[in-house]
């Protein structure tokens, strides 16, 4: 297998269980099918280890769905299939009942009625690019009802995709960085970059560094940034508002803010021994 391949963050394979999918190209014990799962709380941490005070590796999103090679103590060890990130989550927070997804926020936030009247009582929230079953799609009192049962406003969920990352991403300006989150409870840089990206419809994957190897085409040293690409950094990215400025999610600022490149990079060139900007890409049109 490649060095990719082999990348823990997003191959199931401990020295003790492994994905059937791999037999034959990597040793464990034992190896697992996989059941697939879907995700029902508004949003779940995932653990790089069955442990809810070690770091968080990322999050998975309501609506998600998750294959899971085991289940022990509370605990589902598996994989995400939109991006493939690997880890441990809490079990209760996964259903072996799935609905087909049918549409995605498009709010920052939504909640989640019981009735189709906004002073019911909330069944819960949801973020956005959370994936929803909508069984009827003609409003009632301007909701739509759930495949569950529930109600969620029609306007704050859609099929159709945005088409402008850079649009999608500043929907989140201000929100709070928190490492491993998704959502505009707390994100950190490289999901805001993912979740712009699949608010368009394209899926990219988690981290900066997985990103910088499939995303756009790299600027040359005379080509002038634009609005819209993808500035690259050692562990971290943001996206150009313009040939000057940087929309990123940061933890000098504990936010998502605009902040003169040329200050990230003097920031960026304390942190680290390698070059501060990495590259820029652009996108192909």
């Amino acid at each position: 297998m490649s060095d990719l391949e082999l990348d823990p963050r997003v191959t199931p394979l401990r020295s003790d269980l492994a994905a059937s999918s791999l037999k034959g190209r990597v040793t464990a014990d034992q190896y697992s099918d996989g059941n697939e799962y879907q995700l029902v709380h508004s949003i779940t941490s995932l653990f790089h280890k069955p442990d809810e005070k070690s770091p968080l590796a990322s999050q998975l999103l309501y609506g998600e769905h998750f294959m899971v090679y085991e289940i022990k103590d509370g605990w589902a060890w598996g994989q995400a299939t939109q991006d493939n990130y690997v880890g441990y989550c809490r079990a209760d927070a996964l259903s072996p009942d799935l609905f087909q997804s049918t549409h995605h926020v498009t709010n920052l936030c939504s909640h989640i009625f019981t009735e189709p009247d906004p002073k019911s009582p909330p069944a819960g929230q949801v973020f956005m690019m959370s994936n929803v079953s909508v069984i009827d799609e003609v409003p009632n009192k301007g909701f739509v009802q759930l495949a569950d049962g529930n109600w969620i406003f029609a306007t704050h969920i859609s099929k159709l995709f945005g088409n402008s990352p850079i649009s999608e991403a500043l929907k989140f300006l201000y929100a709070p960085y928190l490492w491993g989150g998704k959502s505009s409870t707390g994100l950190d840089c490289s999901a805001l970059v993912q979740l712009a990206f699949a608010a368009v419809g394209i899926s990219v994957p988690r981290d900066s560094d997985q990103q910088a190897k499939v995303i756009g085409t790299t600027l040359s040293d005379d080509d002038i940034p634009q609005k819209g690409d993808i500035a690259f950094f050692p562990g971290h990215v943001g996206f150009m508002l313009d040939d000057m400025h940087l929309l990123h999610a940061n933890v000098h600022h504990m936010r998502v803010s605009i902040d003169p490149l040329r200050e990230v990079i003097d920031i960026v060139s304390f942190q680290t021994d390698e070059s501060p900007l990495t590259c820029i890409k652009r996108l192909e049109t």
